[in-house]
């Protein structure tokens, strides 16, 4: 098995350069990467059997929901990017959206029914499907269905994460009917799961359709338990509700073409960081020179979201002189004799849990959630998806009929975005393409919190600033800036105060520390895995995808051939 992943765009923004049109390839296989083996077997069967990238996005999407219930959900939001065959580009927005009843509380709360809005996981899949699906709905939603009626293995990682979470949804009535043993414990790796409501929903929403979730019984069994226990969205609510269209963006780095989705999404950071970055020549810079500057250029990058977290001006996110300006401020080390990170970096590692960051220790319970995953087809269409429920195990609510975890969007999650009734607050889930002439080069996404950005930027410079082969871009150790507060309470990133990926298979080189200190960096190395990002990226070389799954967690990928013609 190998590993995808891809991302998609909408129309261009104002002030963005017009790109030319790919011709179809001719290509040798279909690919895809999802952050669990079920959701990629689910997604693989479906292009097996002649369905494209979007029919397939439908199938892992739902899987997902199933058997990374703390990341991804039914209940959650979602950012969706297509590129067509032709080489168009198209975005979803399937946010979540405050309910039009809602009202902040003096006092933000962190998890429950009061933190719920407006669902749009399963709108955002229905209109892909619409738009650029190919096989029948209802086909596609048997595998997520069976999966979850029949029950399947639980893995180490999603494991720690439920039971790190326990005593958070323990008391909630769909939780102990569907992640709560008898005797009151969490399910144990390797024990058999089994969620039939959640089974019931999804064999429900494949023979009625999605719009039963928003219009019909799914809709009213939402609404009433929502009035029961101090929830705000009602059936209007989900009545009103409406996938929109994505903001795409696209720049220019260093003769490579970025598309990515701004705010709600978090492609505009990413699109910032990057121009900061370009004026470095980071080709030239050793590994330690290499880490001080990008911990720099996404450290002024995150603090730049103080000023325009809804980032209306897509001019002024792309705005290279405003890139330029903030560069002037940082500072590139004189290079000391460091060894390089080896080009035989481990990409396969054993995951232990006591090595392993599975459930947000290093981080925080806000660190650790959402899911990302990519498929492409043998038309040369790319699907690229970002879908998350907020915090691990989202609001920490189950409709007990219904199954599914709905995700955090009011109260203390996300309090600096925009709350007010019919919003939909932004976060950083960055679904990225990336091409050349017109070309597509690689593709990706990732999940991990405000490290999604340091995790795709990073990824993105191994790849054309030093030349590395995507698998050894995704592997090769990152970092990320230090986040605190000011006396005053105000969230501040600092730019010389750098996290350090140091595992021993995939770390920096020990030199690297001892030299940014010298620098006057401050330096906190990180040694568990997945504490910096999962990156799921897929590439095209010739006429054969490459997938590649971030080593940093349980993710696969795999290929179908394409039909000779």
């Amino acid at each position: 098995m190998r590993r995808v992943s891809f991302l998609f765009s909408i129309a261009l923004a104002a002030g963005c350069q017009s790109l030319p049109v790919e011709q179809p390839p001719v290509l040798n296989n279909s690919a895809v990467a999802t952050a669990h083996p079920l959701a990629t077997n689910a997604a693989r069967d479906v292009l097996a059997m002649g369905g494209n990238a979007a029919d397939a996005a439908v199938a892992a999407g739902f899987a997902l929901a199933v058997v990374e219930p703390s990341m991804s959900n039914l209940g959650g939001r979602i950012q969706i990017m297509v590129r067509s065959p032709d080489g168009n580009y198209q975005g979803y927005n399937g946010m979540t959206e405050v309910p039009a009843s809602y009202v902040p509380p003096d006092i933000p709360v962190s998890q429950g029914y009061g933190t719920i809005a407006t669902p749009g996981v399963v709108a955002g899949l229905a209109r892909l499907h619409a738009e650029h699906g190919s096989l029948p709905w209802s086909g596609l939603l048997r595998e997520p269905a069976r999966i979850a009626r029949d029950g399947y293995e639980l893995l180490p990682g999603a494991a720690a994460r439920h039971a790190e979470a326990l005593d958070l949804f323990r008391d909630n009535p769909g939780f102990q009917l569907s992640f709560i043993e008898g005797d009151g414990s969490a399910y144990d790796a390797g024990d058999i799961l089994r969620q039939p409501q959640l089974a019931m929903t999804i064999a429900r929403l494949a023979d009625a359709g999605a719009d039963d979730f928003y219009r019909g019984e799914i809709a009213k069994r939402i609404s009433t338990d929502m009035a029961a226990n101090g929830g705000h969205v009602t059936e209007m609510d989900l009545d009103a509700y409406r996938v929109l269209d994505g903001r795409h963006i696209t720049i220019s780095y260093r003769g490579y073409d970025i598309h990515t989705l701004a705010a709600p999404a978090g492609g505009g950071l990413v699109v910032k960081a990057l121009n900061i970055l370009e004026n470095v020549n980071m080709a030239a810079l050793t590994e330690m020179q290499w880490a001080a500057v990008m911990n720099q250029a996404l450290a002024l990058t995150i603090n730049s979201m103080a000023d325009d977290l809804a980032e209306m001006n897509l001019a002024h996110v792309a705005d290279k002189a405003w890139a330029a300006q903030q560069a002037q401020s940082i500072r590139i080390p004189a290079a000391v004799p460091v060894a390089k990170s080896p080009e035989s970096i481990s990409k396969e590692t054993p995951l232990l849990l006591s090595t392993t960051d599975w459930s947000g220790r290093r981080w925080g319970s806000y660190s650790h959630h959402t899911s990302h995953f990519t498929i492409a087809d043998c038309d040369g269409r790319v699907v690229s998806v970002t879908q998350t429920i907020g915090p691990s195990f989202g609001a920490r609510v189950i409709t007990p009929e219904l199954g599914f975890v709905y995700a955090a969007t009011m109260g203390g999650y996300l309090q600096a975005a925009d709350q007010s009734p019919g919003s939909r607050p932004r976060t950083t889930i960055a679904p990225t393409v990336v091409s050349r002439d017109g070309k597509l080069v690689l593709a990706l996404g990732a999940a991990g919190g405000i490290r999604i950005l340091s995790a795709i930027v990073q990824t993105i410079s191994r790849h054309i600033d030093q030349g590395h082969d995507p698998m050894t871009a995704v592997a090769l150790p990152r970092v990320h800036p230090v986040r605190g507060e000011t006396e005053a309470g105000d969230r501040v990133t600092y730019p010389l105060q750098v996290h350090l990926e140091m595992t021993p298979e995939r770390g920096w080189s020990e030199g690297v520390p001892a030299a940014l200190i010298s620098a006057g960096f401050e330096v906190d190395p990180v040694d568990e895995h997945a504490s910096f990002g999962r990156v799921h990226l897929v590439a095209l070389s010739g006429d054969t995808w490459q997938g590649v799954a971030d080593p940093d967690w349980e993710g696969t990928t795999a290929e179908a051939s394409c039909s000779a013609p």
